[in-house]
């Protein structure tokens, strides 16, 4: 994994990954956080979607179905899955075995992910700013 993280670092002319204290790596391309960490044999990369599964109307409903869909377009081309966090947090990720794993594949899923981000993160963000009351009518 080591070996990776240099390569990367070298290819994308920055200094070294250093790990922070929950052990992971942090990287930022286009706006967007990829951060990597070790899972027994798979380097595990993923990024947070800032969307909570909280299935409260239809709507929150509906958008985890149409996200569900694209997974399984995804999972045609790309390692990348959703997931959920220890406080239901939904994210982004990709296992990748490490055992076979290389710096041009590892470039591959990282961009795979930034791609899929672009086109989620929109989604989420206005699945968030909807209102979650409906308008009523007064009536005298």
């Amino acid at each position: 994994m080591e070996h990776l993280l240099t390569g990367l670092a070298a290819r994308t002319g920055q200094g070294p990954f250093v790990v922070d204290r929950s052990g992971r790596y942090h990287l930022r391309i286009d706006g967007h956080s990829l951060y990597f960490r070790r899972q027994g044999d798979d380097l595990v990369l993923f990024s947070p979607l800032n969307w909570q599964v909280q299935i409260q109307s239809p709507a929150d409903r509906d958008l985890l179905v149409n996200l569900l869909g694209q997974v399984t377009r995804w999972s045609r081309h790309y390692p990348q899955a959703l997931a959920t966090d220890e406080q239901s947090n939904l994210i982004l990720e990709a296992r990748l075995d490490l055992g076979v794993l290389g710096l041009d594949e590892l470039e591959q899923a990282m961009a795979a992910q930034v791609v899929i981000l672009e086109t989620i993160k929109p989604e989420l963000l206005l699945a968030g700013l909807e209102p979650q009351w409906k308008q009523t009518l007064w009536r005298p």
